[in-house]
């Protein structure tokens, strides 16, 4: 009883890591080719002409310059979140390719990829309008707050914002050269390094 229990468990984090590497490759395709890129899509229809126009031109026009903006009220966030109540939707193609292998692991990912909208619009928007929450002091959100600026400055590198292996895996993350630390440190979110 107690080894199929750690089976079972062992299988759940095993999915659940699977889920997580799929979703860094889910997140960083759909982030460079449709949100950076005129494609197919973003010339034939409406719907895929404001994802691209409000990324591309709107959001990263605004937050090139200065990254960080003051807090806003809820609702006046949009185009800084991802919805969260679409993300079952948005798993259920390969949720249903997964449940071809287990049920288990279908449903393992659905719930990863709530987990990474819900975190994606926890962790970008503090990044983005900064309200000093309490994980904005941990060791990770700083390595992804820098993680994301070099994706400002270099909008070509460091698509993924939650999860970001697969940058590292398709070669497309920045690294910082002296300038970017030295505006870094002025923003507060330098690597420990960069201080000495």
């Amino acid at each position: 009883m107690v080894f199929a229990h750690m089976m079972f468990v062992s299988q759940i984090v095993g999915w659940f890591l699977v889920s997580c590497i799929l979703v860094s490759f889910i997140e960083h395709q759909v982030h460079s080719k449709l949100m950076h890129r005129r494609n197919f899509l973003s010339r034939r229809t409406t719907a895929y002409k404001r994802i691209f126009e409000a990324h591309a031109l709107v959001h990263h026009r605004h937050y090139s310059e200065i990254f960080s903006d003051e807090p806003v009220p809820v609702g006046e966030d949009k185009e800084i979140r991802l919805t969260l109540h679409k993300a079952p939707l948005k798993a259920l193609p390969f949720a249903a390719v997964i449940a071809l292998a287990s049920w288990q692991g279908a449903a393992v990912f659905v719930a990863a990829m709530c987990f990474h909208h819900w975190a994606w619009n926890k962790i970008h928007l503090e990044m983005q309008k900064p309200e000093q929450r309490l994980f904005s002091t941990w060791a990770v959100y700083k390595f992804l707050a820098r993680y994301r600026w070099l994706h400002h400055r270099y909008q070509n590198k460091n698509f993924n914002v939650v999860f970001p292996l697969a940058d590292y895996v398709l070669g497309t993350t920045a690294r910082a050269n002296t300038a970017d630390l030295k505006f870094m440190q002025q923003i507060g979110i330098a690597p420990p390094w960069s201080a000495r």
